[in-house]
């Protein structure tokens, strides 16, 4: 089986391996090729009906080879496959396929297997049937010479052992797992980490270097860690160690090389022929050719190599580059970091080398990929430290196959790497860059992980959060309709496969794709066309995550941005071929427009122009800017032939300088010392109609433009010495723009400032001035997104669940006005972020984050959902309840519930309805019902902390109906908590029964006292001392006859709320809340005691506590006196009847809820939903 599937595609290897994993296949035509002559024509050759297979649940699997053109390749027009295979299922009326897609002379071939997934429907704005489209999902391994097949053997494994397998289509599935083969990578990359980092701290050499240019071993560890892993991207696009050296010279290219005119040619007759040596009539490298070189100077080599004719192409390199060059420095003495991996990085990678990118060092060509990845960390002395990493941590076989070496290049040889991030439709069986965000997760220990709130976001929730914001922004730039919007960006790249096929482009079938943007008349003229609106705005579009992590956000939305303006591209070739006089025309403004907007020039725009962020960990900037470098290699195209800018580019391009995108600081504080460095009205377009500026302003707004141009140079610089001239100039600029505020500080802390300036993490970021172009044009950002840290700032308690803030950062969050909505008992962080998000965004600006629940219901979070509803326009809320299921928690290492909060600043209405769904797993379920809810329906449910309900539509009704004409709780008695404080009054607490009675919260039950508790023991007060000592207003409560309940109770419990009454003269403990009615005490309890209020509380309640807020705000009805006395006689029973040895009486409660039922106008239907969760 490893043979199959390290060999190129054959239909016998084929057939072998499908009879290997299916016991029962049946065998169809695998020797006929059937041609394709359909529209998938320019991308397919034809197809193969292997086989059929019927799954023991019922299900129909088909098994067919694609055969690719060979234009196309297996990496080309991914979507395009996908969609064949598609074609395919729904002509056989399958449910699945595996298929086999393969490129003649292509030594891989990729397996796949492809699923059809949910089905939509798109309406095309006018009257007439809807058509539906069902999107096909693929998971894939790649496969072929030279491919690693250890995750495709071992996930097949049972398959191939079982001589009877026959697998279902959930199984067949699980063996394309992307899950599995991650989880596993993860777990081997952090045994690599832990075990580099152990060794570096025990090395004083580099101790102390680290310590010189203060960076910490971790940030070292993961940074040559990221690199190692960045080049296996890069050598899977063959991109590195690319041959100059031909084995062979005719005689005609010996003489034309030796024969040079000039100085050159001197140079290459001195070294020449210790290189190369006649044989026959030809010229072969000598024996002596890798020693020989070694001996030739650099510039003499580079020389030469430029000369040679035959030179490879890029794409052409290794795909084993690291093992290759690993093998060869054991071969020679070893010592692979010090001799070959630091040169790689620091004088290769790093250094722009011309056009060629010849190294001497290595003796091939290296691509020039500036960016600052492979640039030594914070000044780094790499060529005079001395110190090494053993070789054999980086790989330890003992032979070629050994099987068992678990060394960093051991580990990443048995994975394939793939160089596109995964999308939701499309699914690679590899390591992709995406794992880059999760490796950042699983290297922050427990401890250090809480200490900064990081949780890594799964991609279906990155992809959902993305994609909602951009519909969001586009729907508010364009006007055009919510739902020609989202169909475009949910379903575009489908769309445009089926839309730009010569029928539909010349108008003889309707497109799928909304009138209202782009519309084709039945003889082919455009008739409406909005793709450069939708094109302007996604340009123009910007975005920011001020806790960017691994750039999970960034990535998303920078992967969306690019995929509608790609899909845009293809629908304006269709107009662009109604303009042409002629076919050949045609063809030209086609190419010309595809040739000005590829993917990566897309793509490299969009990173300059819309994504920024921030984060205080360096790691988190590092791996975010890796991400961001991967994405854009990913689509770097060469063409070796390119003859114009039409043909593309001969060479890889250099990678982008991201530090004026990416900014590392604290992304909550833009000032300094309580100074604030950069003021609102400092920012141009802020001083209203015959306003003049001051002076200040005046040179605000003339530095303003040097500073872009700079930050502009900065992106593309290329050169190490002009791009720290560009910092420091930009560095200048900055300085002279908060000169004014400055000056304000004493001389010592402006000194304090510029110190704090040029930390790797700054303890502030100034976003006006930082940003000054968004802020300039926009006014704040168009989408601020993210998964924000969680947690207590500076808790007492469970520190290692505490984030770390400092004195003065303390002091700042308290007193800024913008951080005054977090207030509401400990300050949790994620409610600063929210707020600073908030002051980012331009009016009507979006605002996507993810975040504890407890935004939703709990009162420490009051003020900032007044806020939010008082300043802002809510879309949508996603609640994922879930938390105690490992399995189906958004943050498998966070033990909470959670929610998504999509929203737009500005044009707040309080009767405006926004959508809130309820989600069972940790992913968005589409199908689950979304109900409309508006801020003043949860202000009449809930006025005093404004808890948004958890509820569908039936159950929103029901809750609007009981609170309409209600009273609360609290208009009969304030609900207290129990007076004794078994801590505070602990020297009071006794044990025996000849003390006077109190009550603990265990003890209460529904209509009864219970002296039976599983935990604990029954206490006592010594109420002669406690009297004379204390002397409180809640002291003196016991006198009177109260309604207790207990004040924990679990929250999947049948009843929240347990209560009875008990007589004066009875003390309560604090685990105990009671009540203190003047009249109606008995009807009163029957109502909270009912099955509709303890409904009522649980739709509110998020936590096991029983809060007194939550008491205050049950709506009550009062009844007429009958029904109050009937009702308070039914409860007089219950008091009477129920106890230890019967817990309950079940035919006076019946009576009991449906009176109440009835006293709150439910209807039957009502009534049932409510019974149905009391069960």
């Amino acid at each position: 089986m490893e043979e199959i599937l390290m060999s190129p595609y054959s239909t016998d290897n084929y057939v072998e391996l499908i009879n290997e994993i299916f016991s029962t296949v049946r065998m169809i035509a695998p020797d006929i090729l059937h041609e394709e002559r359909s529209n998938f024509s320019y991308h397919i050759a034809g197809s193969t009906h292997v086989g059929t297979y019927n799954t023991p649940d019922g299900k129909l699997l088909l098994i067919f080879a694609v055969k690719l053109q060979k234009q196309s390749g297996i990496e080309r027009a991914r979507s395009m496959q996908r969609n064949f295979a598609k074609k395919l299922i729904e002509s056989g009326n399958a449910d699945a396929a595996l298929v086999a897609f393969y490129a003649e002379d292509d030594p891989k071939w990729r397996l796949s297997f492809v699923r059809l997934d949910y089905e939509m429907k798109i309406e095309n704005g006018k009257l007439k049937a809807t058509e539906k489209l069902t999107p096909a999902k693929r998971y894939s391994f790649l496969v072929g010479d030279k491919e690693p097949c250890h995750t495709a053997l071992s996930h097949f494994h049972s398959f191939i052992v079982d001589n009877n397998s026959n697998p279902t289509l959930d199984e067949l599935e699980e063996a394309f797992s992307v899950e599995r083969v991650t989880q596993e990578f993860f777990d081997l990359y952090c045994e690599k980490y832990q075990q580099l980092r152990d060794w570096l701290v025990s090395n004083e050499d580099f101790i102390a270097e680290s310590e010189r240019c203060h960076f910490t071993v971790e940030q070292f560890v993961k940074k040559l860690l990221g690199q190692i892993v960045f080049l296996y991207f890069l050598q899977k696009k063959g991109w590195l160690g690319v041959g100059v050296w031909p084995h062979m010279l005719t005689e005609k290219e010996y003489k034309n090389l030796f024969f040079t005119t000039g100085a050159q040619g001197r140079i290459i007759k001195e070294y020449l022929p210790a290189l190369y040596e006649q044989s026959g009539e030809n010229y072969i490298k000598t024996s002596r050719f890798r020693s020989a070189l070694d001996r030739i100077p650099d510039d003499a080599e580079e020389l030469i190599a430029n000369k040679m004719p035959h030179s490879r192409n890029w794409g052409s390199g290794s795909q084993t580059f690291l093992r290759t060059l690993f093998d060869y420095a054991v071969k020679n003495g070893g010592h692979f970091y010090e001799k070959y991996l630091e040169p790689l990085f620091y004088d290769t990678l790093s250094k722009n080398r011309g056009v060629m990118g010849y190294t001497p060092i290595l003796h091939c060509r290296i691509p020039f990929l500036s960016g600052g990845l492979f640039e030594p960390i914070d000044g780094f002395d790499w060529k005079s430290t001395r110190f090494d990493i053993p070789d054999e941590i980086f790989s330890n076989k003992k032979s070629p196959d050994d099987r068992q070496a678990d060394g960093i290049l051991d580990i990443f040889d048995r994975y394939n790497f793939t160089m596109s991030e995964d999308e939701p439709l499309e699914r690679e069986v590899a390591i992709d860059p995406e794992m880059l965000g999760k490796v950042f997760e699983n290297l922050l220990e427990v401890k250090d992980r809480k200490s900064k709130g990081a949780f890594y976001t799964p991609r279906e929730i990155v992809h959902y959060m993305c994609r909602e914001s951009l519909i969001n922004y586009l729907v508010g730039q364009t006007e055009i309709s919510e739902s020609a919007v989202r169909d475009f960006i949910l379903y575009g790249d489908f769309m445009k496969d089926e839309d730009t096929v010569k029928s539909k482009r010349q108008g003889q079938r309707d497109m799928f794709i909304s009138e209202e943007i782009f519309k084709v008349d039945d003889e082919g003229n455009v008739v409406v066309n909005r793709l450069d609106d939708m094109d302007q705005a996604l340009m123009s579009v910007r975005v920011v995550d001020l806790a960017v992590g691994s750039g999970a956000f960034p990535l998303g939305l920078l992967n969306e941005i690019v995929r509608a303006r790609e899909t845009l591209t293809e629908y304006m070739a269709v107009a662009a071929r109604s303009k042409a006089v002629s076919e050949r025309q045609a063809a030209f403004m086609v190419r010309e427009l595809r040739s000005q907007r590829t993917p990566y020039d897309l793509k490299r725009y969009t990173i300059k122009n819309s994504i920024f962020a921030a984060d205080i960990e360096p790691s988190a900037v590092d791996i975010a800017q890796l991400r961001l470098w991967l994405s854009l290699v990913i689509d770097d195209e060469i063409n070796p032939n390119a003859q114009s800018e039409l043909d593309g580019h001969v060479n890889p391009m250099p990678l982008p300088n991201l530090e004026c995108n990416i900014l590392c600081g604290n992304s909550l504080v833009d000032e300094f010392e309580g100074t604030q460095l950069v003021l609102q009205s400092d920012l141009i377009g802020t001083a209203k109609e015959g306003e003049s500026y001051s002076w200040y302003q005046q040179a605000w707004e003339t530095m303003l433009p040097k500073l872009i141009d700079a930050q502009d140079q900065l992106f593309y610089c290329d050169d190490t010495i002009k791009k720290q001239e560009i910092i420091n100039r930009i560095n200048a600029i900055r300085h002279k723009m908060i000169g004014l505020q400055l000056e304000t500080l004493p001389e010592d802390k402006r000194e304090e400032f510029y110190a704090a300036d040029k930390r790797v993490s700054k303890p502030f970021v100034l976003w006006q001035l930082e940003f000054a172009r968004v802020f300039y044009e926009k006014g704040g950002f168009d989408i601020v997104i993210g998964n924000p840290p969680y947690g207590l700032l500076n808790k007492k308690q469970n520190q290692n669940t505490s984030i770390l803030a400092t004195p003065e950062e303390i002091k700042y969050y308290k007193e800024h006005v913008i951080y005054k909505p977090a207030k509401g008992g400990m300050i949790n962080i994620f409610r600063l972020f929210i707020c600073k998000s908030h002051s980012l965004l331009r009016e009507n600006g979006h605002l996507s984050l993810i975040f504890p629940m407890a935004f939703m219901c709990d009162l420490s979070s009051y003020e900032l959902r007044k806020f939010i509803f008082n300043q802002e326009s809510v879309q949508y809320i996603e609640a994922f309840p879930e938390r105690d299921n490992e399995s189906k928690r958004v943050f498998k290492s966070a033990k909470m519930s959670v929610c998504i909060l999509g929203s737009n600043r500005g044009n707040a209405d309080p009767n405006r309805k926004f959508l809130m769904r309820i989600n069972d797993d940790k992913y968005v379920n589409i199908a689950n019902e979304q109900v409309e809810i508006s801020p003043s329906d949860i202000g009449l449910i809930d006025s005093k902390a404004l808890t948004i309900p958890l509820v569908n539509a039936q159950e929103l009704s029901i809750l609007l109906k009981m609170c309409k004409d209600a009273q609360r709780m609290k208009d009969f008695s304030k609900c207290f908590t129990g007076e004794i404080d078994l801590s505070l009054d602990k020297k009071y607490v006794k044990l025996e029964s000849t003390y006077h009675r109190m009550l603990r919260g265990a003890q209460v039950q529904k209509y009864f006292i219970t002296d039976h508790i599983s935990q604990g023991d029954i206490l006592y007060l010594d109420s002669e001392q406690y009297s004379k000592n204390v002397h409180t207003p809640r002291s003196q409560h016991y006198k009177q006859k109260r309604i207790v309940m207990q004040g924990i109770t679990g929250v999947n419990e049948r009843n929240r709320l347990k209560m009875t009454l008990i007589d004066s003269g009875i003390y309560c403990a604090n685990s105990v809340n009671y009540l203190m009615p003047t009249e109606n005490i008995e009807f009163l309890l029957g109502l909270c005691n009912s099955h509709l209020l303890n409904w009522f509380f649980k739709k509110l309640s998020t936590n096991s506590n029983v809060n007194g807020y939550e008491i205050d705000n049950l709506p009550i009805v009062l009844a007429p006196n009958d029904i109050i006395e009937k009702c308070s006689n039914l409860v007089k029973e219950l008091l009477k009847t129920v106890n230890d040895n019967n817990r309950q009486n079940d035919k006076v409660e019946t009576e009991l809820n449906d009176i109440i039922y009835n006293l709150y106008g439910l209807s039957l239907d009502e009534k049932n939903i409510v019974e149905a969760s009391m069960v």
